[in-house]
């Protein structure tokens, strides 16, 4: 026998009948193929976390406007604003405790949806029937309140 076969038949096209190669790449297939999925499996629940998260914001913002709502729908004499009578009374004090009630629903809403600009031209809207008030506020002349809130304030103002 010629060795010069015996050298071709291990490092030609018949290394590929090699039981031993295929099993080595059979374990880097598995390999690869786990990490794969592994991976895929990271992504997904990823994606579900955030998922989740956003939709436990919203659910926070529409519970806290829908508290405000029936806070409305109780004291419509304060939903609808007032004129600062010439002198302080007990329903205008209370007027202020309503309104300071609503701006800080609103910050809290602006807090986990800072970003959505339905929020922003809902507390937009509502904040102008209290443009009066919010005029002369000493929490507002302070800019006590949080800096998206703020701004939205400003821009009734103006």
């Amino acid at each position: 026998m010629n060795n010069e076969n015996v050298t071709c038949f291990y490092t030609g096209w018949s290394a590929l009948l090699d039981v031993e190669l295929w099993m080595k790449w059979m374990d880097v297939s598995a390999s690869l193929a786990t990490i794969a999925i592994a991976g895929a499996a990271l992504f997904i629940a990823y994606r579900q976390l955030n998922s989740s998260r956003e939709e436990a914001r919203s659910t926070t913002a529409h519970n806290l406007y829908h508290q405000y709502l029936t806070l409305c729908i109780e004291k419509p004499e304060y939903a609808n604003g007032m004129v600062k009578p010439q002198e302080r009374s007990e329903k205008y004090s209370k007027y202020c405790w309503f309104v300071s009630s609503m701006l800080f629903t609103f910050e809290q809403i602006l807090e986990t949806k800072a970003t959505d600009p339905k929020w922003q031209r809902t507390i937009k809207s509502q904040l102008q029937t209290h443009k009066e008030f919010l005029a002369h506020s000493r929490t507002v002349r302070e800019r006590e309140w949080n800096d998206g809130l703020q701004a939205i304030i400003d821009q009734v103002l103006e």
